[in-house]
């Protein structure tokens, strides 16, 4: 653990000799008013400023990441870095024995680089994470404190959460834009259509979808939005200053294994995870000098079979900022 929070560390500081976008992202199912499921999620991430991909670098990582992805034509390319934590609970967080029949207690810590290819048409992201799910991840005492600062019920189950193990995690993104065309206000619209996939022994699935979008020189900033979980493009470089952009997203995908659920419990557990995914957000962004703030309502249908209920949600803020 203080081996991966050292490499955590020394990669942010060679970022930021560079750096074009920091982030911070927040997560959480009070927007609902929940308390289970999918609870929370932190992201800090950074981007570098995209560049022509005919530009050589000579960080080696990164030119094998990127040339991991399909090549194209007239293209910018960047990579960039994220740490995230999240978290996971039963629907009832007052009972201080085990629930069987209701999702386990898990928490999320990792670390991720990703590189990208963006054009007007055709963008393409690929992602390398390690991470720790289980007591090392740290959520237990963070959702503790947050709960003691809000006044709300403590969380009494985590001693049965998923135990400690290690993470290693691949992932890929296209998307192909399908039409694009004037709007009013100076504005545009379009829709795109995506394929996301991830492999590990985290999780591994296969994702189709559709994104809309309507804003300003949408052209200059095709692909940067992305159903990875924390990812944000550098959209502050590209945005038009003092500017809105709407935008909505549609997932369907196929899930083929999560730790969150098949991580080893100091009980038996009845549980058995749906792999059927469908999910939708709908947000807005604000883009403004130096810096841009989102906010966005995500959905997503039931996670494992007995869940009494048949969706789940959450909200997001992000803000981002040039440096």
């Amino acid at each position: 653990m203080n081996l991966l929070l050292c490499f955590i560390c020394s990669w942010f500081l060679v970022a930021t000799v560079n750096a074009s976008q920091m982030y911070f992202q927040l997560e959480n199912d009070v927007t609902f008013g929940e308390d289970g499921n999918y609870s929370n999620g932190m992201i800090l991430g950074w981007e570098n400023t995209a560049i022509s991909s005919e530009i050589k670098t000579n960080n080696a990582i990164v030119n094998w990441q990127q040339s991991l992805l399909f090549s194209q034509k007239n293209t910018l390319k960047t990579w960039g870095l994220k740490v995230c934590q999240r978290m996971w609970t039963p629907n009832e967080i007052k009972l201080e024995e085990a629930q069987p029949h209701d999702r386990p207690y898990a928490g999320f810590l990792a670390f991720e680089q990703h590189a990208a290819l963006y054009s007007t048409e055709i963008a393409q992201k690929n992602w390398l994470a390690l991470g720790i799910i289980g007591p090392a991840s740290g959520t237990e005492q963070l959702q503790g404190s947050i709960h003691k600062l809000l006044g709300a019920s403590t969380p009494l189950g985590w001693q049965y959460q998923v135990e400690n193990i290690m993470t290693l995690q691949l992932g890929y993104e296209v998307d192909y834009l399908l039409f694009r065309d004037l709007a009013p206000f100076n504005s545009q619209w379009e829709i795109s259509t995506f394929n996301h996939n991830t492999l590990g022994n985290f999780r591994s699935d296969i994702n189709v979808g559709m994104t809309f979008r309507w804003g300003a020189n949408l052209e200059q900033s095709f692909g940067r939005l992305s159903n990875h979980f924390g990812h944000v493009g550098d959209l502050v470089s590209v945005a038009e200053q003092y500017s809105l952009l709407f935008f909505s997203r549609l997932q369907a995908g196929y899930r083929f294994n999560d730790l969150t659920f098949d991580g080893k419990l100091p009980y038996s557990s009845k549980v058995e995870f749906n792999p059927f995914r469908v999910s939708a957000e709908i947000g807005s962004s604000y883009y403004f000098a130096g810096g841009s703030v989102t906010w966005s309502f995500n959905f997503y249908n039931k996670e494992y079979h007995t869940d009494n209920k048949n969706w789940h949600g959450y909200g997001l803020l992000q803000f981002t900022w040039k440096i």
